[in-house]
């Protein structure tokens, strides 16, 4: 008898000890949550769509974690002649980074652009045709190297937004909303549409659905400006977290190229185009 309502007793103490692990356990996860949620409020814009924000934000998240890649996109975008007549060009873009402070980026349109190689804190750029290039000693992390290139050259690389830690952050500082518009294929890829709506431009995201949300289209209008010219970019050949020769971050710069200052490069219109964070004013 004794011996039954100890076994009895027993098992009332384990139920009730699960009981104990259940309530911490779902407590702790409350907890995580809230957390969770605070930081993502802080983070985000009130009047851009939860939905689109969180697809953003895993965006950021999945580009942000990873330690190199490099991919490709073919450029289409809008010049103003004669103020107000439209023109199209194309050209194709190839970006290779790694998070510890290596980026090239190759622009190459229509109507010329320019290769950027930034290393150990120092910036070599080449523009093209002119085969001008100058060299400038930036930050050392890139975001730090991005954020002087606009604050002191004005100067913000096309598609540069997806190339920060926090892309999510480079995004949006400018946003003032944000709506969520389904799903669309971008050569055949299932994507998530998005826009935002800033002061000056609209732009729009597609990022692949799924488990690898990466960027597969992006496009720029510049509203304020007659007939509201475009910049588009479909984005290609995404290789992830494979490693990048050494060779791809050296500059090569040929002996017959003249040297020059930077804002001499920089500061030509036609150079800075593609990114949310420059102003309609490069057309």
């Amino acid at each position: 008898m004794i011996q039954k309502m100890l076994m009895n007793l027993r098992k009332v103490s384990l139920i009730l000890f699960a009981i104990f692990l259940i309530n911490v356990f779902v407590g702790n996860i409350s907890i995580t949550n809230t957390l969770y949620e605070d930081v993502y409020a802080q983070e985000t814009n009130p009047n851009i769509d939860p939905q689109a924000a969180e697809i953003l934000q895993n965006m950021s998240y999945f580009l942000g974690s990873k330690e190199q890649y490099t991919f490709k996109a073919e450029v289409m975008f809008d010049q103003l002649v004669n103020s107000n007549r439209k023109i199209q060009y194309s050209g194709e873009e190839k970006v290779y980074i790694k998070k510890n402070g290596n980026l090239t980026i190759e622009y190459v349109t229509d109507l010329g652009g320019y290769k950027l190689w930034f290393e150990d804190g120092k910036a070599t750029i080449l523009e093209l045709p002119t085969n001008l290039f100058s060299i400038a000693t930036l930050s050392a992390t890139i975001d730090q190297a991005l954020k002087k290139l606009k604050d002191q050259y004005n100067f913000t690389p096309a598609l540069s937004d997806l190339l920060f830690i926090n892309t999510f952050r480079a995004l949006t500082a400018n946003v003032q909303s944000g709506s969520y518009f389904g799903t669309s294929k971008v050569f055949g890829v299932r994507c998530d549409h998005l826009a935002f709506v800033q002061q000056d431009i609209d732009w729009q995201i597609w990022i692949e659905s799924g488990k690898r949300p990466i960027p597969r289209k992006f496009v720029i209008t510049y509203k304020q400006l007659p007939g509201s010219p475009q910049f588009i970019a479909i984005l290609k050949d995404w290789v992830i977290d494979k490693p990048i020769t050494h060779f791809a971050f050296k500059a090569n710069i040929p002996n017959l190229n003249q040297r020059t200052d930077m804002t001499e490069i920089l500061n030509k219109p036609r150079i800075n185009l593609g990114s949310v964070r420059s102003s309609g004013s490069n057309f």
